[in-house]
């Protein structure tokens, strides 16, 4: 077969419409569970100033040095497609003196995100990611309400053996010591670390705990734990997040090398898998966030603390998919509107706009012109009723209305038809 001329780029996926069920599903219960706990939409651009991911995001993570989609403008602004939502966000928060609003604002976000990475299983180009931020609230009641709205997002789509994964990388004040001892680790085991983590250990040595690389996650088992160099304050934090989540019987396991690959976060860090994995499966996060109590301040707002996370779409369908999930079915009309002539088809187009604003479903075949190719595809489609217009019923006003299922058919009013659907539908 002839390549085509035009494809869809790598990485960039097209949804299709037994796929977007899948979307909607999902965008459906996201948004109806965490409104219940006063998370509010927005919309921001996808396009932002490319400076607002370098400074937010961080210029030390991969996000910034290898996978943003950045563009120089005729007029010389230099921009970027969103790799993620939190920096955006805050900066809406930030521009609409939201600080001024009851605190804390919460607030929830559904979209694509850009990274340009090499396309792999759970990975692309182009994905969605359902968001959710708390800003203005330094309370860990909040962390572990945002852990806890996932989870519930997780179970009513049906993946409900979720593994949280909980730590805190400190704060400003015992990260630094924290480093500090982290770099006497690595020391003279640079040789041993692959080639990214050998220039993570000059940028930000905490990159390191990151990686994936099998080498550098052999050393990092014996790397020394953030939890036993946190201050007085995280440490705190860290065991009240602990407390209510025994308290809600929320199930998690500390990850003392946990640091997610984000330079904005501070104390709470978590992120969520499947249970349940096939052997030699490397597991997938579904969910992935924390706490972020200095980068409203970074961006250019008041010392403000923080905390939110963001669902991967596309990770959660290839999940529901293996457990064998289905999306809902598109729900099929169960009527046929049949026309046979000009005037009866203008009749049957305004008669369809009738049945919408009755909140019936019908199917029609306006490109088709001989009944019995209407008729086929009526029996195709599986509908209980066919309502037939000709020319005769046309001067007549009245329908016939066929039941699909015995072949009886009945002649009527048009201007009950309507009605005599919806009591034969009730049956």
């Amino acid at each position: 077969m002839a390549k085509l001329k035009f494809q869809n780029v790598t990485g960039m996926p097209d949804i299709l419409q037994k796929d977007r069920r899948f979307y909607d599903m999902i965008e459906k219960a996201a948004f109806k569970i965490s409104s219940y706990y006063g998370y509010e939409r927005i919309e921001t651009p996808v396009l932002e100033y490319a400076e607002l991911f370098e400074k937010g995001t961080g210029q030390s993570t991969d996000i910034v040095q290898k996978q943003m989609y950045t563009l120089k403008t005729e007029g010389g602004d230099i921009l970027t497609l969103r790799p993620e939502f939190t920096p955006s966000v805050v900066r809406a928060y930030v521009q609409h003196g939201m600080i001024s609003w009851p605190q804390p604002v919460k607030i929830s976000e559904i979209g694509p995100v850009f990274r340009h990475e090499r396309p792999q299983s759970g990975r692309f180009r182009e994905f969605r990611q359902f968001d959710l931020e708390a800003i203005g609230d330094k309370s860990a009641a909040l962390d572990v309400q945002i852990m806890f709205i996932f989870s519930q997002i997780l179970a009513t789509l049906g993946i409900r053996n979720v593994n949280i994964l909980v730590n805190s990388i400190g704060c400003a004040h015992c990260r630094p010591n924290y480093k500090k001892t982290l770099r006497d680790y690595y020391r003279g085991r640079e040789r041993s670390l692959c080639k990214d983590c050998r220039k993570r250990k000059k940028v930000n040595i905490l990159r390191i705990l990151d990686c994936t690389d099998e080498k550098c996650e052999r050393l990092k088992i014996g790397a020394p734990e953030v939890v036993d160099n946190l201050c007085v304050e995280c440490r705190k934090h860290l065991k009240e997040v602990l407390e209510i989540m025994d308290e809600i019987e929320l199930p998690y396991m500390l990850s003392p090398h946990l640091v997610r690959g984000l330079d904005y976060y501070t104390k709470t860090v978590f992120e969520m898998f499947p249970t349940e994995v096939e052997e030699n499966e490397r597991p997938v996060a579904l969910v992935g966030g924390g706490r972020f109590d200095d980068l409203v301040k970074l961006i250019g707002g008041e010392d403000t603390p923080a905390v939110g996370a963001s669902m991967g779409i596309e990770r959660v369908i290839a999940r529901l998919r293996k457990q064998g999930v289905t999306a809902p079915a598109l729900k099929m009309p169960r009527v046929f509107l049949v026309h046979l002539g000009d005037l009866a088809k203008k009749r049957t187009m305004k008669l369809m706009e009738e049945f919408r604003l009755a909140g019936i479903g019908v199917r029609e075949a306006f490109g088709r012109s001989s009944i019995s190719s209407q008729m086929e595809l009526a029996d195709k489609t599986g509908v209980d009723y066919a309502l037939i217009m000709g020319q005769q019923e046309v001067a007549d006003d009245t329908i016939i209305i066929r039941d699909m299922k015995s072949g009886s058919q009945e002649v009527m009013p048009a201007s009950k038809v309507i009605k005599e659907v919806k009591k034969r539908l009730k049956k």
